[in-house]
């Protein structure tokens, strides 16, 4: 039996962006070979986002024109403002959600809504993914630092117990990887300001780097978020991709997205061709191991 080509999904756009640059990304996303987009604010409840009842406008407009659209929640609930964001998901009955924080896990029960299961929430093993389906979960991102030994058991282990066809099983093949949240906005920080009082510095400066004493870019500061500078690239091996079987690769195309490359990308999916290169390679093995171990992908 030919498999199934892999999809493509859009991580939801987490950069900080004015309303202008929101709206290009969106027209793009539309315009894209995904078949899957994420939307919503995913990082920070302060920042300039279009309001809920704009979102789900959007949502239904996308969906019409043929894209399956998911609702992203935020990775971390940690205040009032968070938890009425969060709550603005449940009010909607048409479109699952992506849950990044056990908040959104919980809500998603109590409103019935099918929802999938974000990389943050750390899911490593058989039982775990058992008690979110009984939840509602229809979709799995393994954590970051999953490597692809432990992702093929966990599959195997799963198509075992007879769980492996109720979800689908989505990657981050590419993107500048989220490595940690914090109730506290390091971007507001670098500004001499705190969260509560950020007057949005983020959406003013962008995403910032960090470098290292010699001078060399490490991570990105994206408000309450920090993400590794070089993005993770598994676009080069997409045949162990296939053999883990993986169902969405996920992307990330950075703050100064890089649209043009994607009807390629596609085309590879869909002709299964062994791999394609980005316009800005990343780290191929990206969680390498130590000598004996398994890095993510390759040798």
């Amino acid at each position: 039996m030919i498999p199934t080509p892999m999809k493509l999904s859009l991580a939801p756009n987490w950069w900080p962006a004015d309303r202008n640059a929101q709206q290009q990304w969106l027209e793009h996303a539309g315009a894209s070979p995904a078949q899957r987009l994420y939307l919503g604010e995913s990082v920070c409840a302060l920042r300039d986002r279009m309001a809920p009842r704009t979102l789900l406008a959007l949502a239904e407009t996308l969906n019409s024109m043929g894209k399956q659209v998911i609702l992203s929640s935020l990775s971390l609930v940690a205040s009032d403002k968070d938890l009425a964001l969060l709550n603005s998901l449940g009010q909607q009955d048409q479109f699952a959600i992506e849950a990044n924080d056990m908040a959104a896990v919980a809500l998603a029960h109590e409103r019935g809504l099918p929802f999938v299961a974000g990389s943050g929430l750390n899911i490593y093993n058989l039982e775990g993914i058992r008690w979110l389906l009984s939840l509602g979960m229809i979709g799995y991102q393994p954590p970051l630092e999953m490597a692809a030994e432990t992702l093929s058991i966990l599959m195997a282990q799963c198509e075992q117990a007879g769980l492996r066809q109720q979800f689908e099983l989505e990657l981050m093949a590419y993107g500048s990887p989220p490595l940690a949240v914090s109730a506290r906005c390091a971007s507001a920080r670098v500004a001499g300001r705190n969260r509560q009082r950020c007057e949005k510095s983020c959406q003013h400066t962008g995403a910032q780097l960090a470098s290292t004493l010699e001078g060399q870019p490490i991570l990105r500061l994206n408000g309450v978020q920090i993400h590794g500078h070089a993005p993770i690239d598994l676009l080069g091996d997409l045949n162990a991709l296939r053999q883990l079987g993986i169902d969405w690769l996920r992307l990330d195309l950075g703050p100064a997205p890089d649209w043009d490359w994607l009807p390629t990308l596609q085309q590879a999916l869909q002709e299964s061709h062994p791999g394609v290169t980005a316009p800005q390679p990343g780290i191929q093995h990206f969680w390498q191991r130590q000598a004996g171990d398994v890095a993510l992908f390759g040798d």
